[in-house]
């Protein structure tokens, strides 16, 4: 496995010994299964120390990962085993560039603007369309679907532009428009069951603004190039967070968004460019915005081979 920073330890621990650590941590933290914790008022300020107490422990532990580059780099991994995977980043919940697992894939030959048009045709399809006239076009998604043969969408987005993008919003209402691609996918079977992700595509400035997702996210790059700002749930309270998944921040790059909230200036944040044939591992909870450089063609994959719940426990 290639990684950034200095070589990584030998992280195997037997499975007793694992066991053990387990054990001796729920007792730590008075844990005894299935008894539920008995429920008292919260005094006053109790909630405001709490809080404090909890961003104590992030900052300390954001000083204690910089203390090493391979604890705080963003790691590339050359298609790594399915344990490998589990034990040093999916179960962390660790961000990883994945390379080589795509590799034979026909659409990253095939897929171009002018094999897509001629291979989906005049399929109707839905996409998140007017995204120019509106700040909140990601909140309100509802209000921004639109239908159009694909040809003429392709015709849309081959001269970029936000105005118009295919999200994964739109999978299920595109599922029979774009059967006839999935001849050109592989499968990853190392980390996902067998089902083909959800579409994006778009054109060059089709933009993803700042948000979290609650599942675990495998991004699959196929055709072109995104750029992509990952930031450590650590760094939540920095970056105006009132509204579901998203930041009021919007953009961590626009001048006009950091002179309104300029907390965000100074948040620990991960720049990458995927190119095709990359996969890109988001954990849940981690910050992200993801910006296309040229037309882009890319899934994204949440049925991993472990559990991936979190939507339905989250707050509000």
């Amino acid at each position: 496995m290639r990684k950034s920073g200095k070589n990584a330890p030998d992280l195997s621990l037997p499975a007793a010994a694992a066991d053990m650590q387990m054990r001796m941590a729920l007792r730590q933290m008075n844990f005894a299964p299935g008894a539920a914790p008995a429920a008292r008022p919260v005094r006053d300020g109790e909630t405001a120390l709490a809080l404090k107490r909890r961003e104590w422990l992030l900052d300390v532990m954001d000083r204690q990962r910089a203390l090493s580059s391979y604890a705080s780099g963003l790691l590339t991994a050359e298609n790594p085993s399915s344990d490998d995977f589990l034990h040093l980043f999916y179960a962390p919940g660790r961000p990883v560039i994945i390379k080589g697992a795509m590799t034979g894939w026909p659409a990253l030959e095939k897929w171009t603007p002018d094999y897509l048009a001629a291979t989906v045709g005049e399929a109707m399809v839905e996409y998140q369309g007017g995204r120019d006239e509106a700040a909140d076009y990601e909140l309100m998604k509802d209000r921004h679907k639109r239908r159009a043969p694909f040809s003429r969408f392709i015709e849309l987005v081959r001269g970029g532009g936000n105005d118009a993008y295919i999200t994964a919003y739109n999978n299920a209402a595109n599922a029979a428009a774009f059967k006839g691609l999935e001849p050109d996918l592989g499968y990853l079977d190392a980390y996902l069951t067998r089902a083909h992700g959800m579409l994006w595509f778009g054109g060059q400035g089709a933009f993803t603004p700042l948000h979290f997702d609650l599942t675990n996210n495998l991004l699959a790059q196929v055709t072109g190039t995104k750029r992509i700002i990952l930031i450590p749930p650590s760094q939540t309270r920095q970056l105006a967070h009132r509204r579901h998944v998203f930041s009021d921040v919007h953009d961590v790059t626009d001048p006009r968004r950091l002179a309104a909230h300029p907390a965000a200036r100074d948040v620990l944040r991960y720049e990458l460019v995927l190119t095709p044939g990359d996969l890109l591992f988001i954990p849940i909870g981690w910050w992200h915005q993801v910006r296309s450089e040229s037309f882009s063609a890319m899934l994204t994959y949440t049925n991993f081979l472990w559990p991936n719940a979190g939507h339905d426990s989250y707050p509000g």
